[in-house]
C-alpha cells in the first residue's frame, strides 16, 4: 500500500471517515492508509530496523506530484453515524447495496479494455457464444458455464480442446479453427454439459462412474484432462469428417485463369460491384480470386437493437429504439450498454402497465421475470412455446453469488467505477432483441382490463 501511495498518491475515490473526540481527530475508516502515510512521512517510526529500511527505500522512490499527506476526509458527528457506511464497504455486496468485488471475468475484461493483450482461453468463451448464437439452448448452456466455471476453461481449452479444433490466435482476440463448427456441435454440447454437472455425492453409487463431470478435480493433470476430453470427442464426433465446407471462390486455382470465361461468381468489376453492398469499400484485391472474403457483418449484430420491431411501442420508445439502431456497439460500448438497459426496462414497464402485471418487486430482474412468464408461461419447462426467449430467461433466473448479466447491466448505469466492455452490449443485443420483439407484438393485443370486461359481458 505504501508503495502504491508513493507512486500514485491516495485513491481520490475513497475518503477517510473521521470523528472529533476530546479535541483530536480519530480515523474510523482508513487506518491502514493512515499508518502507511505516517511511515512514509517518518520511516523511523517503524517498529524494527528492517521495516525502517523498507520505508526509507520507498520514500526515496516517491513519484507522485500530489501530497499523500492530505487525504480527503468525511467528518461524522458521532462514531455511530459512520458505522453503517463502514459496514457497507467491508461486508460485501449484501443485497446489492454494498461493494461488490469483481469476479475473474470482469477483471479480465477490464484489463483488456485498458489495453492489455487478450488471452486465448478467455476469448474462447466469447468465440463459443458468437459461433453458436443462433442455437439458443446451447448458448444458454455456454452462458451459464461461463459464469459458473469461467477459469476451468483454461484447462479444458489449453490442455486439449485447442489441439482437437486446430485452433489458433490469428490476431489478438480472434480465434480461428480448422474445422466446421456445426459438425462438432455435439462435442461442444457434451463438453459444456459436463462442466455444469456436479460431482455425484456417492461416487460408488450405481451409474455414478458413467456420469461425465468436467471439473478442476477430474481434470487434475494435463494427461488426465487430455484423456477425458479425447473420450468425449470420440463419443460425439469419432471419425466423422469435420473439415469445413470449401467455398468455390476460395478453392479456385491461382493460375491458368486468364482465358477462362467469366462466371456469375467471378470477380469481374461488374459482377463484383453487383454483389457488393451499398457503401462497402471496393475489394482491395480484385484480381486475387483465391483470397477468401469475409462476409460483411449484419447491422443487427453490430448495432444496438437494429431491426427491432417497435410499431406498437410508445412514441418515446420508438424514437429510442430507432436511434439505438444507428449506435455501433464497438465504437460506443459504454453508451450502448447503458442504453441497452434503459430501453429494455422502459419496454418492460410498458407491458407491465398495459397488461396489468404484478411483478414481485420493482427490481429489473423481477419485472423481467413477470413479463417473461406472461409472454410464455411454459418458459421454465422442457417445452417452452417461445424458445427464442430462453436466453433472456436464463439471464434473469440465474442469480449466483458471483453475479449475473442483468446485475452487470445494472452496474453499467449505477456504478460509476464500472467499465462496460463491448461484449456487454453485444450480449444485451442478442438477449433482449427477441424480448423487445415479443413485447411489441403483445402490446398490439387489448389490455388485460379490456379483455376481462369483454369476457364479463359475454362479448367476443
Amino acid at each position: 500500500m505504501a508503495k502504491s501511495i508513493a507512486e500514485h498518491g491516495l485513491n481520490p475515490t475513497e475518503s477517510w471517515a473521521i470523528v472529533q473526540e476530546e479535541g483530536k481527530y480519530v480515523v474510523l475508516e482508513g487506518n491502514r492508509r493512515l499508518v502507511a502515510c505516517r511511515l512514509l512521512d517518518n520511516p523511523r517510526k517503524a517498529p524494527d530496523p528492517q521495516t525502517v529500511a523498507t520505508f526509507e527505500r520507498i520514500k526515496r522512490g516517491v513519484r507522485t506530484t500530489s501530497s499523500y499527506l492530505n487525504p480527503s476526509c468525511v467528518e461524522f458527528e458521532h462514531r455511530a453515524d459512520a458505522r453503517y457506511w463502514i459496514h457497507l464497504k467491508h461486508h460485501g455486496a449484501g443485497s446489492g447495496e454494498g461493494t461488490a468485488g469483481w469476479g475473474t471475468e470482469m477483471i479480465y475484461l477490464d484489463q483488456v479494455n485498458s489495453g492489455s493483450d487478450p488471452v486465448e482461453w478467455n476469448e474462447f468463451w466469447y468465440w463459443l457464444e458468437e459461433t453458436y448464437q443462433h442455437d439458443r439452448p446451447l448458448v444458454d448452456l455456454i452462458d451459464r458455464a461461463r459464469r459458473e466455471q469461467y477459469t476451468l476453461m483454461d484447462r479444458v481449452y489449453t490442455w486439449k480442446v485447442k489441439e482437437l479444433l486446430g485452433a489458433s490466435f490469428t490476431q489478438p482476440g480472434q480465434i480461428s479453427i480448422g474445422i466446421d463448427p456445426d459438425k462438432i456441435k455435439p462435442f461442444i454440447h457434451k463438453l459444456i454439459t459436463g462442466m455444469l454437472t456436479p460431482q455425484p455425492k456417492d461416487p460408488k453409487a450405481p451409474g455414478a462412474a458413467d456420469i461425465l463431470v468436467i471439473s478442476s478435480r477430474t481434470l487434475n493433470s494435463r494427461d488426465v484432462a487430455a484423456e477425458t476430453i479425447e473420450k468425449v470427442w470420440t463419443e460425439t464426433v469419432g471419425e466423422a469428417d469435420v473439415t469445413p465446407a470449401i467455398d468455390i471462390d476460395t478453392a479456385k486455382p491461382s493460375g491458368d485463369t486468364a482465358d477462362a470465361a467469366p462466371t456469375p461468381d467471378s470477380s469481374t468489376p461488374d459482377n463484383d460491384g453487383a454483389k457488393r453492398d451499398p457503401g462497402e469499400d471496393p475489394d482491395p484485391h480484385p484480381n486475387n480470386d483465391s483470397r477468401p472474403r469475409s462476409p460483411k457483418p449484419r447491422k443487427s449484430d453490430t448495432h444496438l437493437y437494429n431491426g427491432v420491431r417497435y410499431a406498437h411501442m410508445p412514441d418515446r420508445l420508438r424514437k429510442l429504439i430507432k436511434e439505438c439502431g444507428e449506435l455501433e456497439i464497438s465504437k460506443h460500448p459504454e453508451i450502448a450498454s447503458v442504453t441497452a438497459r434503459v430501453v429494455v426496462e422502459l419496454a418492460v414497464d410498458t407491458l407491465i402497465d398495459h397488461q396489468n402485471l404484478s411483478p414481485k418487486s420493482k427490481q429489473l430482474t423481477d419485472k423481467l421475470a413477470a413479463v417473461l412468464r406472461h409472454l410464455d408461461p411454459l418458459l421454465n419447462s422442457k417445452n417452452p412455446t417461445r424458445p427464442e426467449l430462453a436466453g433472456t430467461w436464463a439471464a434473469v433466473r440465474t442469480d449466483t453469488a458471483d453475479g449475473h448479466f442483468v446485475r452487470d447491466l445494472h452496474n453499467c448505469v449505477h456504478a460509476y467505477q464500472f467499465t462496460a466492455a463491448p461484449e456487454m452490449a453485444k450480449r444485451a443485443n442478442v438477449l433482449f432483441t427477441p424480448l423487445l420483439n415479443a413485447i411489441n407484438t403483445d402490446l398490439a393485443k387489448p389490455p388485460a382490463s379490456a379483455v376481462a370486461t369483454s369476457k364479463k359481458n359475454g362479448q367476443a
